[in-house]
């Protein structure tokens, strides 16, 4: 992901990153012998702590792709996945796949069901970052430092204790530019050439950005985004809980830019294989993209409370009786302008984000339409739609000017 703050629910995360044609570049993997690992870590929340200062440690430089700084936080992965027992997924029995420059690390969970254990949930998060760029090393704790450490605990949790259906843990490479939304972007790469049958891929679940706070002094919800692309509510209701608000919000308030659909992260290339995507995230904070973006600028215990939703989704869904299906409907609801409605009342607010102080007059016009919608009969007009997803671009493009967000998306 990019520069100063997007947002998360309204937090398309991932990288201000352009198209361009595929590296013709061959497939290669750095490898470094006695990894260091967090695997053997005594507690959960000793081993999310690890993984983050590990991952954004100095010596892994960032994580660039092909780097071996990327390599050393592969070795680490790996080393954890097989010391819980969880199977290969790779490529000609390992953990790895190779792209053309580093790897996604692939393990799996075998099912318990015999019946279902040939599908796959993917829980997915993307373990590189930005490396250094003129010489100054980017950390990368939140982006995506933060991710992975939910996903092993996640993964950790269900080598114990195994649901109905089988999950392909997925740390994929090369989401950060050059590569993103190009074939070398990891997960388009796997999702190009699966390492399991395309057919038995039924659903995924990707984190990114799970640790920070959109603006200084508000405590960003986790937005768990993409529920309406399952054509049966796949999962419980959402928790309540005392360290971390959980929102859902619709992809659409996020991705549906003035340019087209976009996707900020890895659930993107699964979207537009109408394989159903759950996409959580509390959003860019000040740091995103920044050399500041250290582990000590993450919030341990919102990362604590993410393992419990995590898990609680992707059990929901490698458990239901029937195959997850695609939704070809996904209307925007009265539920979601609410959500929408609470996080501009928090950025007008006391203390509130200062960034919005310019457009207030507009942004406050934004509030009252999704506040009146919030309560409106469901279906909602298209033109009440185009609304709401206006005025969501329009908070994005406040809090983080960038080049996925145009300037006519501000007002």
């Amino acid at each position: 992901m990019l520069r100063p703050r997007m947002l998360a629910a309204l937090a398309a995360l991932a990288a201000c990153r352009e198209p361009a044609a595929p590296t013709a570049e061959p497939p290669r993997i750095v490898t470094l012998p006695a990894p260091v690992t967090c695997a053997a870590a005594l507690d959960e929340p000793a081993a999310l702590r690890c993984w983050v200062e590990l991952l954004a440690s100095p010596e892994l430089a960032g994580r660039d792709n092909g780097s071996p700084g990327g390599a050393r936080a592969r070795a680490a992965i790996v080393e954890a996945v097989r010391a819980w027992g969880l199977d290969p997924a790779g490529e000609t029995g390992t953990f790895e796949q190779p792209l053309p420059r580093g790897a996604n690390v692939l393990a799996r969970v075998r099912g318990r069901d015999p019946a279902r254990a040939d599908e796959h949930v993917v829980l997915a998060a993307h373990y590189d970052h930005l490396g250094e760029l003129g010489g100054v090393v980017y950390p990368g704790a939140d982006d995506n430092a933060s991710g992975v450490a939910v996903a092993l605990a996640v993964a950790r949790r269900l080598a114990a204790d195994p649901p109905a259906r089988s999950v392909l843990l997925a740390a994929f490479d090369a989401e950060e530019p050059p590569d993103y939304r190009r074939a070398s972007m990891g997960s388009n790469h796997f999702l190009a050439h699966p390492t399991v049958p395309r057919a038995q891929l039924v659903a995924v679940v990707c984190l990114d950005l799970l640790g920070g706070d959109l603006w200084p002094g508000y405590r960003s919800p986790l937005y768990v985004m993409g529920r309406e692309t399952f054509a049966a509510a796949p999962v419980p209701p959402l928790p309540e809980l005392p360290a971390l608000p959980v929102r859902a919000m619709h992809l659409r308030l996020v991705e549906e830019l003035p340019t087209g659909r976009q996707a900020f992260s890895d659930h993107g290339g699964f979207f537009e294989e109408k394989i159903p995507a759950l996409f959580l995230s509390t959003g860019r904070s000040p740091h995103y993209h920044q050399p500041s973006d250290t582990p000590d600028t993450i919030r341990f215990d919102k990362l604590a409370a993410a393992v419990d939703v995590v898990e609680a989704h992707v059990r929901a869904i490698a458990d239901l009786t029937g195959r997850p299906a695609w939704s070809e409907d996904q209307p925007i609801t009265p539920a979601d302008a609410a959500a929408l409605a609470e996080l501009l009342a928090a950025g007008l607010g006391t203390p509130g984000a200062a960034e919005l102080a310019p457009a207030r007059a507009r942004l406050e016009a934004d509030l009252a339409r999704a506040r009146a919608l919030a309560s409106a009969p469901a279906p909602l007009p298209e033109a009440d739609v185009a609304a709401l997803v206006a005025g969501s671009l329009r908070l994005q493009c406040l809090l983080a000017p960038d080049a996925e967000i145009p300037p006519f998306a501000c007002p």
